[in-house]
């Protein structure tokens, strides 16, 4: 998720007004979340590099970054496969690749 979003606003103050905490309450969750997908994808489609999350969408806290799509777009964070195996100087992925000269491996759970 962005943090500035449509028309330039905050995004604290984009989503959380009075009015949409009122419609939150009233609409149903799954409508919600339908379209807070939709709108997230509008900018950046997460189900194209791998990032699609398999659970609902507001069951965990979102991630708000403007830098991880460009970086991923711009290639300068690659998003791999689960890590099968750790080598000495490398990483062997699930979908058989391996990567070498390996300094430093992030894992991001999203959770």
């Amino acid at each position: 998720m962005r943090r500035v979003w449509d028309n330039g606003l905050p995004l604290d103050l984009a989503l959380y007004t009075r009015c949409n905490n009122y419609l939150f309450h009233l609409l149903p969750l799954s409508l919600i979340s339908k379209k807070l997908r939709e709108q997230l994808n509008a900018h950046f489609d997460h189900a194209l590099y791998g990032l699609e999350p398999s659970h609902h969408i507001l069951s965990h806290p979102l991630v708000t970054s403007d830098d991880l799509p460009v970086r991923i777009l711009s290639g300068s964070v690659q998003v791999r496969s689960g890590i099968a195996s750790l080598m000495p100087t490398g990483v062997r992925f699930t979908d058989g690749t391996c990567v070498d000269d390996v300094d430093t491996v992030i894992c991001a759970t999203g959770k």
